[in-house]
């Protein structure tokens, strides 16, 4: 007998559906690349409460996921605005069968305001010496995301990360390329699944 849902099989949908994230991080003046290959970061007092929430999308290439986040994020310190961020994210979860994982996200980013950090005006400074010309950011920019996260031993749907939580000009597609806009924040938290 003939059914209509007969075809209907080849669509996967994701066992854990949607995930919810926090983390909280702090801002560095350091670059992307100093953070990800030499472990370097220079810290203000500028921190970030983030709330969001992950589905994964319905396909797979090889050993790489694909996923969605938007996220809501709210600034304490020497900066106050609110930001909120969408991005795709691929990621190799649990290298070689371990609770490791790593993740790469790419969208975009909207501040409340002009961040105050992601601006500096011409002039020395103690902290990183001379500054030849001057950083203009805008709100809008890039967002980007360079995450390692473990599982918990206990709790399969639970994971633990560090995040570089960065916005960016993309060298000049969207603020003046140089010296190029954006921020850091080294960032932990937590994501799971309901």
């Amino acid at each position: 007998m003939f059914s209509p849902t007969e075809n209907l099989r080849s669509v996967t949908i994701p066992k854990e559906n949607w995930s919810v994230v926090l983390y909280g991080g702090i801002f560095t003046t350091t670059d992307l690349i100093p953070i990800v290959f030499r472990q370097k970061t220079d810290y203000k007092e500028s921190f970030i409460g983030t709330v969001g929430v992950t589905r994964p999308l319905d396909y797979r290439i090889r050993w790489f996921d694909f996923l969605w986040e938007a996220n809501v994020t709210k600034h304490f310190g020497e900066m106050k605005h609110w930001e909120t961020n969408a991005f795709y994210i691929v990621k190799i979860n649990r290298i070689f069968d371990s609770p490791v994982s790593l993740s790469l996200g790419e969208g975009m980013s909207l501040a409340s305001e002009n961040p105050r950090l992601e601006n500096k005006a011409k002039g020395y400074y103690l902290e990183s010496g001379l500054q030849k010309d001057a950083i203009e950011s805008r709100a809008l920019l890039n967002y980007m995301m360079v995450e390692v996260s473990t599982y918990l031993p206990f709790e399969r749907k639970t994971e633990i990360f560090l995040r570089v939580h960065h916005r960016s000009g993309i060298f000049g597609l969207y603020c003046p390329p140089d010296p190029n806009c954006g921020s850091n924040f080294i960032s932990y938290g937590l994501r799971t699944a309901f």
